[in-house]
């Protein structure tokens, strides 16, 4: 997500002396940090966990990059983003169809949905021996079709019943809803930060400023 001003000459640019209007940039440029800190801050602390089950409450700071390098905004730059590591490119795409939605396909004969009890790892996934190919190669576990839908089941004892359901598999494409509003609550909490410290940015840049 990112936090931008257009440059334009606005009746408050036109309202103010030149000395003023010099200090507009870097005032600007200050209060689009601001406002992409405070962006950042309430995507960990209030709208991912409201968005999710949350099972790790670091899993979202250790994701976010901070506020600071190519992602601040300077006078000269005026934008400022708030965006994920760009290491993560798994986590990036998971994020992004979580914020807007999507349809999640196939890449090979179906597409495995884990039950929700599979989801232990600490950052929410499935652990490394529960995925699909090596929960089959343990005894009791198999594919099996009920009513219609290919599953992984686990046979829990040495008795026929009861079955754990481990995976629906399906053939066709799943469409995921948009359940993280990154990008609504984000350009909320932009606007209102914007509005509360631009004009306190912009008396301290002109207390800071030699005429």
């Amino acid at each position: 997500m990112q936090i931008n001003v257009s440059s334009n000459i606005s009746t408050f640019t036109k309202a103010i002396d030149a000395f003023g209007r010099n200090q507009i940039p870097f005032a600007t440029s200050m209060a689009l940090n601001d406002a992409a800190f405070e962006v950042r801050k309430d995507t960990i602390e209030r709208v991912w966990p409201k968005s999710v089950k949350l099972r790790n409450p670091a899993f979202m700071k250790a994701v976010m990059m901070p506020i600071r390098g190519e992602n601040r905004a300077t006078k000269r730059k005026l934008t400022a983003t708030v965006q994920n590591h760009p290491t993560g490119a798994r986590h990036r795409d998971y994020l992004q169809r979580l914020a807007v939605g999507g349809v999640k396909t196939p890449e090979g004969r179906s597409l495995a949905i884990p039950a929700q009890d599979l989801r232990t790892r600490a950052r929410g996934g499935v652990t490394a021996g529960n995925r699909p190919r090596p929960a089959l190669d343990k005894p009791r576990t198999f594919r099996q079709t009920v009513n219609g839908h290919e599953m992984i089941l686990r046979r829990r004892t040495q008795q026929r019943y009861p079955l754990q359901r481990l995976y629906l598999l399906e053939q066709s494409p799943v469409t995921i809803d948009n359940q993280f509003s990154f990008y609504e609550e984000g350009s909320r909490t932009a606007r209102r930060s914007m509005a509360q410290n631009f004009n306190k940015r912009f008396a301290q840049a002109k207390r800071s400023a030699r005429r």
